[in-house]
């Protein structure tokens, strides 16, 4: 079966409360029993004339780390990766929609959440992101 965007709306409006719900791009935010929390955006785009979805999440300013300690801690990360957006450091990772099965998406949504706010725990300021 292949998945699509609406089945990823459906999934994430009936089993998570959204910050964000929009045509293309939906956010929410994992909090955690410590109290701290990390904002999610999922995004759908196109790429080789294929669907995608982007799961991405903030964990610092670029000031925070220098680069090629983040660039390194790539090799390190066993799903998604680290880039720079806007002066943000950012875990990012992105999927074939029609390839990705429902039954992972929450795994993939949580291990975005926990790599982002392990990532701003040792390297940000604050719980902010």
């Amino acid at each position: 079966m292949t998945t699509t965007w609406a089945d990823i709306q459906e999934h994430m409006r009936g089993k998570y409360k959204l910050q964000d719900d929009r045509s293309d791009m939906m956010s929410m935010v994992w909090s955690y029993d410590d109290g701290r929390s990390q904002k999610i955006i999922l995004r759908k785009y196109k790429a080789f004339e294929r669907e995608m979805l982007e799961f991405k999440s903030a964990f610092g300013h670029e000031s925070d780390a220098p680069a090629d300690e983040m660039i390194a801690k790539n090799a390190e990360l066993p799903l998604a990766t680290i880039a720079l957006s806007g002066g943000h450091y950012i875990v990012v990772y992105n999927a074939l929609l029609r390839h990705l099965h429902l039954d992972d998406f929450d795994l993939y949504l949580s291990r975005i959440a926990a790599v982002a706010d392990t990532l701003e725990e040792k390297y940000g300021s604050r719980d902010q992101f």
